[in-house]
């Protein structure tokens, strides 16, 4: 995705990023700043590099800067406009959960155009999952090799989110208002974030609109297992499972950070494991989702990992696994409009979403 459009898309001039270039560099003298190969839609990426000729001053963005990021030799910092800005009270309990994988992300106090907000983050090592996976069906001996390395590696990080959890529910409360999991309230009633809080009325709204009625069945049954859920953990979710979000090691295809944290909220735990599919498989050129030849398998190895790490799940597979199509529901099932997220797909205007839809829930 082009930079330029970025600027288009939130109302600035495309002289603003020259600004915006300018505002960094002149709180950083000894780092060089150039553009991010890789934009998103969301937000304007820059990598600043520590110059090895000079010792950098790092006056300008704060003293929060020198702390975290002085023994770092290249930083990303993102440029994001107000509707898009990160929770940080989200990206700092990303951190303490996830503490081997996100990133430390502070909010850099600097002038910019238009009520647009500056982060730095760590520049996490690894490659995006996404230019590695192969387009095609058929596993080499090598490839098989790695993406079990991989699976296993994503069946660690969802143990993890069950482990924090267990920990603050040990506690009886968590230490933020808005994180799970006080007894006395009901599961639903932790999830406050922009999906959580409208679980109920989207899962319904799939369950009329969705475009066909083995899909809407689905949904329907969904709707009806969540509600009769309670003593369930409310866990942080990603928000965003895809493999351009997800960094791995060439090598080996362990993960080694979770990028993007923009959607991150709070949601009942196994409302990620969309991303299982994402990893399982791809979309093709054609416009629908095919599966690697050992999905079948990794599925397996998946499903083996998490319960050997956490044998306490295996009496809560149920649960989870409703939890796991809710996500898939959640994601698929209601269209990303330019950011509004308040429609039911279709096939006309969403064609890869709903062969995502059928391929994930088993109706294709």
């Amino acid at each position: 995705m082009s930079t330029s459009t970025f600027w288009s898309r939130f109302g600035f001039e495309e002289q603003d990023a020259a600004g915006c270039i300018r505002a960094v560099q002149d709180g950083i003298v000894g780092w060089r700043v150039r553009e991010f190969e890789e934009q998103g839609w969301c937000s304007f990426t820059l990598v600043v590099e520590r110059d090895a000729k000079t010792e950098g001053d790092t006056q300008g963005l704060g003293h929060h800067f020198n702390r975290d990021y002085n023994d770092s030799s290249s930083i990303i910092v993102q440029i994001r406009p107000a509707q898009h800005a990160l929770d940080m009270s989200i990206t700092r309990a990303a951190e303490k959960t996830f503490p081997s994988l996100a990133p430390t992300i502070r909010s850099l106090d600097i002038d910019l155009p238009g009520g647009l907000h500056a982060y730095a983050m760590e520049k996490m090592p690894g490659a995006p999952l996404s230019r590695l996976l192969p387009h095609d069906q058929t596993a080499s001996p090598v490839f098989r090799t790695k993406h079990e390395r991989l699976v296993r590696s994503f069946a660690a990080i969802i143990a993890q989110s069950w482990r924090s959890s267990s920990k603050s529910i040990s506690n009886a409360r968590y230490t933020r208002a808005d994180s799970p999991m006080d007894d006395k309230q009901s599961m639903l009633s932790l999830c406050k974030g922009p999906v959580g809080s409208t679980i109920v009325s989207r899962l319904r709204k799939l369950g009329e609109e969705l475009p066909d009625a083995p899909l809407r069945e689905i949904a329907k049954s969904a709707l009806a297992k969540v509600q009769d859920l309670d003593d369930y953990p409310v866990v942080l979710n990603h928000g965003d499972l895809i493999p351009s979000n997800i960094l791995v090691d060439e090598d080996t295809w362990d993960m080694t950070g979770l990028v993007d944290w923009a959607e991150a909220e709070y949601l009942p735990f196994g409302t990620c494991l969309y991303g299982l599919e994402n990893l399982l498989g791809y979309s093709s050129d054609a416009g629908g989702f095919l599966y690697y030849e050992n999905e079948g398998y990794l599925r397996d190895v998946f499903w083996a990992c998490l319960f050997d790490t956490v044998p306490e799940l295996k009496s809560r597979e149920r649960d989870v696994r409703v939890m796991r199509d809710v996500g898939v529901l959640l994601w698929y099932g209601i269209a990303w409009d330019n950011g509004a997220i308040d429609r039911v797909v279709n096939e006309i205007k969403d064609g890869g979403e709903v062969a995502c839809l059928r391929a994930f829930l088993g109706t294709g």
